[in-house]
């Protein structure tokens, strides 16, 4: 089969080198001439496009992929109100022969939840611009696949860690805040392109799923235990100075709590994962970057 992985940027480059593995001819696509020769590097067929350019998304045309996961973040809503990075691929595809088309939203969508279970029921409440920006690229998708026959399947995908990715402790850039102590929900990145494949061979058009390990947790377990791993110290700060540190978009997920459940992925699609939780994959992403004997 042929697949084309819409930004190749963490997630994607390893996205690219399973379907490569398991014997796919893969595209993946980058803004960045830079990125061309480690994505050729992962067996991919690199290519450049700019997703806010309609002239540059035309050369998908030619790619005519089996199946599209769609990895490109989306633009501010007040610079693209109609979802445009995803519209313009989608059109590009149309004459494609598409199984699905998947996009790898948030569970940020979702909102705060306090420590309610969270299934693929639940009616989003974004509540940051980043997740209302994922909340409208949904509801475009899927307005857009009915009229294309692009088949689409949503992954509301948690927090993402992996090898690289330990939530910059290491850099002092995290911070517990004291007094809030929220639930968060999180997978790997080697569980989570597990997950998308499943997504596209054993899932459903028109229908979501929840891309999150086995087991919700408060969120300050993950930093304690990198910390803890790392032998360094985990600072605290207020909630007031948390208002100074980061942004307004990264406060409102840095406080909000949610305890999303994977139920459907787990039973739906079958998916058994390698690390259940961070307490197996955090080590693994360690070591794997080096940081851990």
């Amino acid at each position: 089969m042929r697949a084309l992985v819409a930004g190749c940027g963490y997630t994607g480059l390893r996205l690219a080198r399973r379907l490569v593995d398991e014997n796919h001819e893969v595209v993946g696509t980058t803004r960045d001439p830079g990125r061309t020769e480690e994505i050729a590097a992962s067996g991919a067929r690199p290519l450049v496009i700019e997703a806010d350019d309609p002239r540059s998304t035309l050369a998908l045309e030619e790619v005519a992929p089996d199946v599209c996961f769609f990895l490109i973040p989306p633009a501010p809503l007040d610079r693209d109100p109609d979802a445009g990075r995803l519209a313009r691929v989608v059109r590009a595809l149309h004459r494609a022969p598409l199984e699905c088309f998947i996009y790898a939203s948030s569970t940020g969508v979702y909102g705060d939840r306090g420590a309610d279970p969270i299934d693929e029921s639940v009616l989003p409440r974004p509540e940051s611009d980043r997740a209302r920006a994922r909340l409208a690229s949904e509801r475009r998708l899927l307005e857009l696949g009915w009229r294309y026959d692009c088949r689409p399947r949503i992954g509301r995908i948690g927090g993402i860690y992996g090898p690289g990715r330990t939530l910059g402790i290491r850099s002092g850039r995290y911070h517990l805040i004291a007094g809030h102590e929220g639930w968060s929900s999180r997978i790997h990145v080697d569980d989570l392109v597990t997950a998308l494949i499943a997504v596209w061979q054993r899932g459903m058009n028109g229908r979501l799923y929840n891309l999150c390990d086995d087991e919700p947790h408060p969120s300050s377990e993950f930093a304690r235990l990198a910390a803890r791993l790392l032998d360094i110290d985990l600072p605290e700060i207020t909630e007031e100075a948390a208002r100074r540190v980061y942004s307004p978009d990264r406060v409102t997920r840095r406080l909000a709590s949610r305890r999303v459940s994977n139920r459907r992925l787990r039973e739906e699609l079958a998916v058994t994962l390698r690390y259940p939780s961070f307490r197996e994959g955090l080590p693994a992403a360690l070591r794997e970057e080096g940081s851990l004997a």
